[in-house]
């Protein structure tokens, strides 16, 4: 089909050159041989009037034109993603979707992990592909590479809807015999003179909201380790003196698991909100609405303790008794 005199078959191939910035890699993506798709680019190359993709060195880069085809192109492309998916109902019992989704650790561990297991009651024959939170998280949700994030309130991505999902807090875990093992609470003094664990994503080039917090305030931290994952916490910290401040939730499992002692944190550290995101493209897809149904339902039930509780809305808390009714009635 041609629109413009412009095969759109072709726009796929050129995404999939803008970028990959290969032939060779854009036709293993799209399992399609390398002289056709040098066949395509030279094609797209006589269409627009311009080498979009040229060698420079060893490598190859972008004209300008190609450089400014690089949204436009994709935008297109998941809008069709969007309207191919449409569907007058959703039926996630018989739903074959894949969802691309990016968080932290810590939302896995605390939160995620449930969705999974009421999903594979609910839809059974859904993937989920989790993947870590990185530097790259805002460009993966812009392109379609990432079709969910679940991120801080202060990581959300500019232009993209989203909704609160839970709050936490953060606390700290000891070492249950260590120096601070007869503590019931740590002093300020106590806790900056000590030595510390500290989590940061990326090579250091994403750090956490306490980490963001404290460097704000002018104090400062003794960062003895630097972890690359909130999973790793609790085996570097046993038998130490150091102090590891982590989101509450999840510092009270792990002290459950470890021999490790769950203290306030003296700091002055507000509470913060996990946030789902999702591409403005698939605001109405309905696998998607379906999705953040189940988050919110998951949210509201297992969310609990201290942390200030939602007040779960009546349409919300019906829905949520329907969930838990299939998946009772499933699981016998």
């Amino acid at each position: 089909m041609r629109f413009n005199k412009l095969d759109l078959n072709q726009l796929v191939v050129l995404d999939a050159l803008l970028s990959t910035l290969s032939v060779s890699k854009s036709a293993e993506r799209l399992f399609l041989s390398q002289p056709a798709t040098s066949c395509a680019l030279a094609r797209l190359r006589e269409y627009f009037e311009d080498d979009l993709l040229v060698s420079v060195g060893k490598t190859n880069a972008l004209t300008p034109l190609g450089s400014s085809l690089i949204k436009p192109v994709r935008d297109v492309l998941l809008q069709v993603q969007t309207i191919t998916r449409a569907r007058p109902s959703f039926d996630p019992s018989t739903s074959t979707r894949k969802f691309t989704i990016e968080s932290s650790d810590y939302v896995i561990n605390i939160f995620l992990s449930e969705v999974i297991r009421r999903a594979s009651v609910l839809a059974p024959m859904m993937e989920f592909d989790l993947r870590s939170i990185s530097p790259q998280t805002p460009n993966n949700l812009e392109n379609g590479d990432a079709e969910i994030l679940i991120i801080p309130h202060y990581a959300t991505v500019q232009g993209h809807p989203k909704e609160e999902l839970f709050e936490d807090k953060f606390s700290c875990l000891v070492c249950a015999n260590g120096v601070f093992k007869d503590k019931e609470e740590l002093t300020t003094d106590e806790y900056f003179d000590a030595n510390h664990i500290s989590v940061e994503w990326g090579g250091g080039r994403r750090i956490t909201f306490d980490t963001r917090v404290i460097s704000a305030s002018n104090k400062h931290r003794k960062q003895t380790i630097v972890a690359p994952s909130f999973s790793l916490v609790p085996e570097l910290l046993v038998g130490t003196n150091m102090i590891a401040t982590l989101p509450h939730r999840l510092a009270t499992k792990i002290a459950k698991q470890f021999p490790l002692k769950l203290l306030p944190c003296p700091a002055d550290i507000p509470h913060f909100t996990e946030n789902v995101q999702w591409h403005k493209f698939r605001d109405n897809d309905p696998s998607v609405l379906w999705l953040r149904q189940l988050f919110q339902e998951t949210a509201a039930t297992i969310i609990g303790g201290d942390i200030k509780p939602e007040k779960i809305p009546a349409k919300r808390h019906a829905n949520t008794k329907r969930t838990q009714a299939v998946i009772a009635k499933k699981a016998k």
